[in-house]
């Protein structure tokens, strides 16, 4: 191995330890407070790095945020891609474990997260990505008959999704993530068992 090769490889890895030590950072602040009110200053300190390295990384803590936002969004679309979209109507089960897995890793990270300001442009993004991904078929949606319907049933299936994690995080629906999921997987199966073609 040549040194520059040697040389780029140790770069690499430090620039990917700087980003994890930066969100790290950024994810225990916005526990203890307002996002808006978070500093490069609080980043830095926090991350035990200088201002250089957060710089050559990110341009401000507003593009930190960004960052972790679309790499949710990243994750949510990978579990989706699992799924065609007849199989994600239905049996929504998998792919709603799939995210319960994935919160628990977190919990109090998302909860402030979906509780910020900056959550708006984030639901509008991950709704988008569930209408799309339901509608991707054409073949199999030009089988649909009631289509009106069936494109109201999708809008109100992404909206109900993203508000009832919202309700949930926010303490008002008192139930366990895992019931969350079995009841929300039920709703949604039962939602669209008629728009599907019927088993033989």
């Amino acid at each position: 191995m040549s040194r520059t090769v040697a040389r780029k490889k140790t770069e690499y890895r430090s620039a990917l330890r700087s980003r994890k030590l930066i969100k790290q950072a950024y994810v225990e602040l916005i526990k203890e407070k307002d996002m808006d009110k978070i500093s490069v200053i609080d980043v830095v300190t926090r991350a035990d790095i200088n201002r250089g390295t957060f710089y050559a990384h990110y341009k401000s803590v507003i593009d930190v945020a960004d960052q972790i936002s679309d790499e949710i969004l990243s994750a949510l679309l990978e579990f989706l891609n699992e799924f065609d979209n007849t199989r994600l109507i239905e049996n929504p089960l998998p792919f709603l474990t799939n995210i319960a897995r994935f919160l628990e890793k977190d919990l109090e990270y998302y909860r402030v997260l979906i509780n910020s300001q900056r959550s708006i442009a984030f639901f509008i993004q991950l709704k988008t990505l569930l209408i799309e991904k339901i509608l991707s078929d054409e073949k199999k949606m030009s089988a649909i008959k009631n289509k009106d319907q069936f494109m109201i049933s999708v809008d109100l299936f992404a909206s109900g999704f993203v508000g009832v994690y919202q309700d949930w995080f926010n303490n008002k629906i008192k139930i366990s993530l895992n019931d969350l999921t079995l009841h929300s997987s039920e709703i949604i199966k039962n939602g669209f068992k008629h728009f599907l073609p019927a088993k033989k």
